[in-house]
């Protein structure tokens, strides 16, 4: 009797150890690509978001118009940003300005629940190039500011607080992308480009909005995840 209720207490203990290790990795593989299961695209950015797609069309052999050029936006006067939210998303983080770190790498706070702007690329209100707001999914098992990132939604607004008081908002061009860090390179023109200017078909163009942040697959072995998420929006 006592042997089988030590035997009932052990296989109970063994059960919950596994229960909670399948949870663990469970939880590293899908902690940044939103709901478990939910896969994100890594296609080219569309039109209006994409450098490739903003070349000027030569006339056709018919001798048919180029395609009219998007409008350019109202210029608005850059400024620093202090603050970002994302009300859908229960987001309003601080805001650092930070240059790259001396690996050229983008600088992240160790505080998970703030962000840094890149501050050597483009200010917000720039009519070209693209604003990068960068933060953690997570850090020292505290949930990042972005830690929801790839369930941002087409539509959905983000507004940066300036220093100067103003806020500026953005909405949601495209769902959000997964690029496996191996594979940024040939993609670091497309993703991070500071000289074209940006907007929907029809729509007047400036610079973008980057949100971006670690996500996909964690490595345990390297103690990173293996991806980038990136949220692009535009001026509203």
């Amino acid at each position: 009797m006592s042997f089988n209720k030590d035997r009932s207490t052990v296989l109970t203990v063994l059960g919950i150890i596994l229960l909670v290790a399948s949870a663990t990795i469970l939880g590293s593989h899908y902690f940044g690509q939103g709901r478990a299961g939910r896969t994100l695209t890594s296609a080219p950015l569309p039109p209006g978001l994409s450098p490739a797609s903003l070349s000027t069309s030569a006339p056709t052999a018919s001798g048919a118009p180029a395609p009219t050029p998007s409008p350019t936006a109202v210029p608005v006067k850059t400024g620093i940003p202090v603050k970002v939210i994302a009300t859908d998303h229960h987001l309003k983080a601080n805001v650092s300005a930070d240059r790259l770190n001396t690996d050229g790498s983008l600088y992240v706070p160790q505080d998970p629940r703030a962000v840094s702007w890149a501050s050597q690329d483009m200010a917000p209100g720039s009519s070209s190039g693209t604003i990068i707001v960068v933060g953690h999914i997570n850090n020292g098992g505290v949930a990042g500011a972005f830690s929801d990132l790839a369930d941002y939604r087409v539509g959905q607004i983000i507004t940066l607080v300036l220093a100067d008081g103003r806020r500026l908002k953005y909405a949601v061009a495209a769902p959000p992308i997964e690029v496996h860090k191996d594979k940024l390179g040939p993609r670091r023109q497309e993703l991070f480009d500071q000289t074209h200017s940006y907007g929907l078909p029809g729509r007047p163009t400036s610079g973008r909005l980057l949100l971006l942040s670690c996500g996909g697959v964690f490595d345990n072995r390297t103690g990173h995840y293996e991806s980038n998420i990136f949220v692009y929006a535009l001026p509203i």
